[in-house]
């Protein structure tokens, strides 16, 4: 006699976990997709001496990989993190640098941050932000900033100077774009803002491409946080800490307008978002904690204010990554500590009892 069994209709797995965050194989192919939109714009502007720059330290990170593969047999490889790696140190060099330069100092810094360091999440020093320190010590003259003056930082929008200027170019739509913002929505809020501002969210037209496309950036580090993929903490609180610390006190050190530093300038001049987004909390290069994701956030903040002070720093936020770096090995140590010590008093006990209890 044969037995029925009646199941509801609900789908049974051999794995019956649910992964709350995409794994490091989903990200990664979600974060090459951003940084291939970043190629695609180069392309579409025609930007070809950005694209060439670019170019050379991804062709150097794909051979290092290739290279580490076939000279250790036990060796973890991974192209697409290898492409990732190329192509944020790509999109972070000067389009003026010379190619030939990029690709040897790219090689290098490539090949020994895998030896010394360790491969991937193994490595707490970012190889792109390595690559770019030295590249400006090589010759920091391809590394020049936005030319403003003075009298220019002591009025409330120097971005707005920048523009007038010509330093920032100004695309034909920007005029549409801007005069609908300003009387459909902005005028709500009894404010507007001037022309020029979009086309610096769009396209700054920096000579180092990935300051160029913020709104590309905005989009993806929208996209990242939503999905998990990165973070919120990190970048939420150095991108807060920075503005405030660019409206509140450089004021202060340029005889400005008290309270009124222009966050818009320090925000789109940099790469600050472009830092934000893909480079502080690198793998393996950030704390795990909430606390020790807080401070580094704060630490952050304070290193960028310093070294970028209130914006157009071409070079600024890389010595920001790597202070990071070196602080981070000093709050995960805490971090450790502070996980045996929690391990020691609140699980340690319940295994004691649980012995104690299966001893009975």
């Amino acid at each position: 006699m044969q037995t029925k069994i009646m199941y509801k209709k609900h789908s049974i797995t051999l794995t019956p976990f649910i992964y709350l965050t995409p794994s490091v194989s989903t990200s990664s192919k979600i974060i090459l997709s951003a940084l291939i939109l970043q190629v695609i714009g180069l392309a579409v502007t025609r930007s070809f001496s950005a694209l060439i720059t670019t170019a050379c330290p991804l062709a150097a990170s794909i051979l290092c990989e290739a290279a580490f593969r076939y000279c250790r047999k036990n060796y973890k490889y991974d192209y697409v993190i290898a492409v990732i790696q190329g192509l944020l140190t790509g999109l972070l060099v000067p389009q003026t640098y010379p190619p030939v330069i990029v690709f040897i100092t790219a090689l290098l810094c490539f090949a020994g941050s895998k030896y010394v360091f360790g491969n991937f999440a193994a490595s707490w020093v970012n190889p792109s932000a390595l690559t770019i320190a030295m590249l400006f010590f090589l010759d920091s003259s391809f590394f020049p900033g936005f030319e403003i003056t003075a009298h220019s930082l002591q009025s409330r929008n120097a971005a707005l100077n920048l523009i007038q200027n010509g330093s920032i170019k100004t695309f034909s739509f920007d005029y549409k774009i801007t005069d609908f913002l300003n009387k459909n929505i902005f005028s709500f809020f009894k404010i507007a803002i001037p022309d020029g501002y979009i086309s610096m969210i769009v396209d700054s037209g920096s000579f180092i491409p990935a300051f160029r496309f913020n709104l590309l950036t905005i989009i993806s580090l929208v996209l990242f946080i939503s999905y998990s993929i990165i973070d919120y903490i990190i970048p939420g609180i150095f991108i807060m800490a920075y503005m405030l610390l660019v409206r509140l006190l450089l004021p202060v050190f340029i005889n400005g307008t008290p309270l009124q530093g222009d966050m818009i300038l320090a925000l789109f001049s940099s790469g600050t978002l472009f830092y934000a987004t893909y480079l502080i909390q690198w793998y393996g290069t950030a704390p795990l904690t909430r606390t020790g994701k807080c401070l580094y956030g704060f630490a952050a903040a304070i290193f960028a204010f310093i070294t970028a002070g209130f914006g157009t720093s071409a070079a600024g936020m890389v010595f920001v990554v790597l202070m990071l770096n070196l602080l981070s090995p000093l709050i995960q140590y805490f971090e450790n500590k502070g996980a045996q010590k929690c391990i020691k008093k609140n699980l340690l006990p319940k295994v004691e009892m649980i012995k104690e209890t299966e001893n009975v």
